[in-house]
């Protein structure tokens, strides 16, 4: 055997090797589960308070103009669900532990320990955390306040949109809260002059935040509340009206 054959024999081997070696970096990777999964299993479930279930928005009716409601300021959807001296708060994209210990002013190692994370680097989009109501703030921190029946409103929180008029299965409006405190809900009327009329409950519209009116029936969410009527309420030319509960015409919404 030459020296030509020999070289192409053990560049040859070289190569069988590597493409071996390619195909079983492959196979490991192609069967190892997602981080976010592997975060999953490895979070124990929370243990929420049996003694006081998770409060949900509903349809209530108006609370007394004198109760106020004390919560910690929040910016997402579904941000927090009161649980005794506790709280939920859904993960949403782009948060990070710093960013929610920031948001409701307290320490990270207090999150890590109620929450028992096993990496305070990595929370990942929907993971609920218990945050505590008031322990972690600072004496003097301010919080969000919202009171039943507040003071009159002129701006702020206003008819966004209205989805699938005419359809009853599609109609809903939104109603966003663009002030920079939280509002009471309980006792605001949507209606339109001499049209149908509907009364929100005891819901509390966190700053930035948003609810859903659903013509149809439904079960009540922390976002979506359904009015459980059988026919569509609004249509094209409708002008709606969000008065709060001294009667001040806050916000108008013509459906095109």
């Amino acid at each position: 055997m030459n020296r030509r054959q020999l070289i192409f024999i053990i560049l040859f081997n070289a190569i069988i090797s590597l493409v071996i070696a390619l195909v079983v970096v492959w196979a490991v990777e192609s069967r190892r589960p997602d981080s976010e999964v592997l975060q999953i299993l490895a979070t124990p479930p929370l243990a929420l308070p049996v003694s006081q279930p998770t409060a949900a928005v509903v349809n209530a009716p108006a609370v007394d103009a004198s109760a106020t409601a004390t919560v910690q300021p929040a910016t997402t959807a579904e941000a927090a669900v009161e649980v005794g001296d506790t709280e939920v708060y859904v993960v949403q994209s782009g948060d990070s532990l710093s960013s929610i210990a920031d948001r409701f002013r307290v320490p990270i190692d207090t999150l890590v320990r109620l929450n028992e994370l096993p990496n305070p680097d990595y929370v990942f989009v929907g993971q609920r955390l218990l945050i505590p109501v008031g322990g972690g703030n600072e004496a003097g921190a301010p919080v969000a306040t919202a009171t039943a029946g507040d003071e009159p409103i002129t701006q702020g929180v206003i008819i966004r949109i209205v989805e699938g008029p005419g359809d009853l299965l599609a109609e809903a409006v939104q109603i966003v809260n663009d002030l920079n405190r939280a509002v009471n809900l309980a006792g605001w009327v949507l209606d339109q002059e001499g049209g149908p009329s509907y009364t929100f409950g005891n819901i509390l519209l966190f700053a930035g935040n948003y609810v859903w009116l659903h013509t149809r029936s439904g079960e009540d969410t922390t976002i979506a509340v359904y009015w459980n009527q059988e026919n569509a309420a609004w249509s094209s030319g409708s002008v709606l009206r969000l008065r709060n509960p001294q009667g001040t015409v806050v916000s108008t919404f013509t459906v095109p």
